[in-house]
C-alpha cells in the first residue's frame, strides 16, 4: 500500500495508525537516504524509520502490497499507485515546519539550504495536486486528522537566517493573515 504526501504533512504517524488498523507492516519513509544510516529515527516526533539495507529497499520497491510505504517527495510519481494521500489544507504551515525540522537535524543549516528545499517541495506540491484535482482523488487532511490548525516552529523564530525563509514560503504559499 502506498500513502503519497508531502514533508511535515502528518503522514508518518497516519502510516504508523494505518498499520494498527490494517495490520500491514508500515516500513516508513521510502527514500533513499534511508539505505544505511538515517536521523529520521532520532529526530522525528514519531521515532519512527526502518533503515533498509540496498536489497531490503530494491525488494520494497519491488513489491509493496505486504506493506504500506510513504512517499513524500516526488510523490506525484507514483500517484497513480497510491491508496491514501494524505496533505494539510495550510501548505504554508507544512513549509514552516519543514524549515523548523531541517534546523532540528541540521542547525548549521545556511539559509540557502533551506529555502531551496521549500522550493523544492513546493514543486511536488503543484505536481502532486495536478493530479489530485485531475482525477478529483481523495485527500485525508492533516487539520482534520489531527485536529491541529497551526505549527510551532521554535528553531525558525531564533533563527538569524528567518525573515529570507518566510519570505521563500510566502512567495509559494501567500502571506499569513
Amino acid at each position: 500500500m502506498i500513502v503519497c504526501s508531502l514533508p511535515r504533512c502528518g503522514a508518518t504517524r497516519f502510516c504508523l495508525d494505518l498499520e494498527e488498523k490494517t495490520k500491514l507492516k508500515f516500513v516508513g519513509e521510502i527514500h533513499p537516504i534511508h539505505i544505511g544510516n538515517n536521523r529520521k529515527s532520532e529526530t522525528h516526533e514519531t521515532g519512527y524509520q526502518t533503515n533498509f539495507t540496498e536489497d531490503s529497499f530494491a525488494e520494497i520497491l519491488q513489491d509493496h502490497s505486504e506493506h504500506i510505504v510513504l512517499i513524500n517527495q516526488h510523490s506525484y510519481l507514483l500517484a497513480n499507485q497510491a491508496s491514501v494521500f494524505m496533505l494539510r489544507k495550510n501548505m504554508r504551515n507544512a513549509a514552516l515546519s519543514i524549515a523548523n525540522y531541517m534546523l532540528k537535524v541540521y542547525p548549521e543549516l545556511k539559509p540557502n539550504a533551506i529555502r531551496l528545499n521549500i522550493g523544492l517541495m513546493y514543486n511536488d506540491y503543484r505536481a502532486l495536486t495536478a493530479y489530485l484535482n485531475k482525477y478529483q482523488k481523495e485527500i485525508v487532511w492533516y487539520e482534520e486528522y489531527y485536529g491541529i490548525e497551526d505549527t510551532n516552529t521554535p528553531l525558525l523564530d531564533s533563527y538569524p537566517g528567518k525573515d529570507s525563509i518566510i519570505k521563500e514560503i510566502d512567495s509559494y504559499y501567500g502571506r499569513k493573515n
